[in-house]
């Protein structure tokens, strides 16, 4: 765990397994221009899951085209860089009103010997298929307080049961305790959705679920792990090797 790997490849395999999701999910979608500008589109009301992701040598034309773009799609959203926004892209950002900015790291870890960490006793792990979606979806919207609604986008069958991606529940005594979402794609797995409902916080199942997914992960072929980390999970992901491949920024309204 922790051996230091390739931040673009990693950077394009996070990228490969968004626009995985948005194919699975309708009306949802991502595109890449020739410039290497990305739009990426889900129609949920977060900022960063509606984004225009700027390349590392941007072509200003081309992100101003995409910015117009996603801006009248009616949804919140944001101009992604990696690592600080040029003042070209500050000016776009600018123009859209997007003047606020926040920060997400981009975390990514050799997995190829994945933790061995125990499911604490009394505890099971499972997949989630699309037939028992509902269960998944009641962790997530507990655990990010987040709408039932918008928790329900997730649990498309057409996503749980897609090749390479896998939902998870850590259960005690029958009861969904804390969730996750695997996307395998090649050598890469980014780790989605990670939550615990407060009242289950601090008694290892988070860290129980990543170590279980991360294995599960190997299985399907996987050798490194990519994720974005909340502040409150980073340190748990830190002691399981993971380290800062790059910071991105967020400029929105």
């Amino acid at each position: 765990m922790g051996q230091q790997i390739d931040v673009d490849a990693a950077v394009n395999a996070f990228y490969d397994t968004l626009r995985r999701f948005t194919e699975l999910c309708p009306g949802m979608l991502t595109r890449e221009g020739a410039a290497g500008t990305r739009l990426l589109y889900t129609g949920l009301p977060v900022s960063t899951l509606n984004c225009v992701a700027v390349a590392p040598d941007p072509d200003l034309a081309e992100v101003d085209a995409f910015a117009k773009e996603i801006a009248a799609m009616g949804v919140p959203w944001s101009i992604q860089t990696r690592g600080e926004p040029e003042a070209g892209v500050r000016d776009i950002a600018a123009r859209h009103g997007r003047t606020n900015v926040s920060t997400l790291p981009l975390l990514a870890a050799d997995i190829s010997q994945p933790p061995l960490t125990a499911v604490p006793a009394g505890a099971t792990v499972r997949g989630i298929t699309g037939q028992d979606g509902a269960v998944y979806a009641a962790v997530l919207a507990e655990g990010f307080e987040m709408p039932q609604e918008m928790a329900d986008v997730f649990t498309e069958p057409a996503l749980l049961d897609a090749p390479g991606c896998t939902a998870f529940v850590l259960e005690v005594d029958g009861e969904a305790v804390a969730a996750g979402f695997n996307v395998v794609i090649g050598e890469y797995v980014a780790l989605y959705n990670g939550t615990v409902p407060a009242r289950h916080r601090r008694h290892g199942y988070y860290r129980a679920l990543v170590a279980a997914r991360l294995r599960h992960a190997v299985a399907a072929g996987a050798r490194y792990g990519i994720t974005q980390n909340s502040t409150m999970s980073r340190p748990l992901y830190e002691s399981l090797g993971f380290a800062l491949s790059e910071d991105w920024r967020y400029l929105s309204g």
